[in-house]
């Protein structure tokens, strides 16, 4: 092994808290919360807040917008997917909108963590070999973040503006539509 190189132990030790971070966050999407659509852009707007920063630390070269443009099209459509699997009700007491992750949402977080992790591993070797710039392959994941939160976020907005409007009990969402 050589120096500086990361051991057996410290990858062991990364995916013990990976796993551990995934139960608690599968644990926490497993409960039904209020849904409040008023609140929804909140996330969005940090996250383009921190994008913008980041990115304005090190502007990527023209020929890298076409990566950043990717991520981002990759990040809505996931966001859009990952929002649907959101199960977005009524509650029948106090008549709430009521938003509950469903497994295959806990799936999907799952399967983006392994990606991410399996991705962001192989661009850093690449960057090693000097093809990639560090800074490029962070403003990817950024703006994939973006897409992904902002673009879930707004599909759950639109969802649950039509249940306020139509003022019925909708059925939880369906993975295979």
């Amino acid at each position: 092994m050589q120096p500086g190189q990361p051991s057996l132990v410290t990858y062991g030790i990364i995916l013990v808290v990976v796993v551990a971070m995934l139960a608690l966050r599968a644990r926490r999407m497993a409960r039904r919360r209020p849904l409040t659509l008023e609140k929804l852009w909140i996330i969005p707007a940090l996250f383009i807040a921190i994008a913008g920063l980041t990115i304005a630390q090190f502007p990527p070269r023209p020929v890298d917008l076409v990566w950043l443009a990717l991520a981002l099209a990759i990040g809505v459509g996931l966001g859009w997917q990952r929002g649907r699997l959101m199960d977005i009700s009524v509650d029948n007491e106090t008549g709430r909108l009521m938003v509950q992750a469903s497994p295959w949402a806990i799936f999907f977080l799952v399967i983006l963590v392994v990606v991410r992790t399996a991705v962001k591993s192989g661009l850093g070797y690449e960057a090693q070999s000097g093809g990639l710039s560090p800074a490029l392959i962070n403003d990817v994941f950024v703006v994939f973040a973006v897409g992904l939160f902002a673009t879930q976020r707004v599909e759950m907005y639109i969802r649950g503006s039509r249940i306020v409007r139509a003022g019925d009990k909708p059925t939880p969402a369906d993975p295979a539509e």
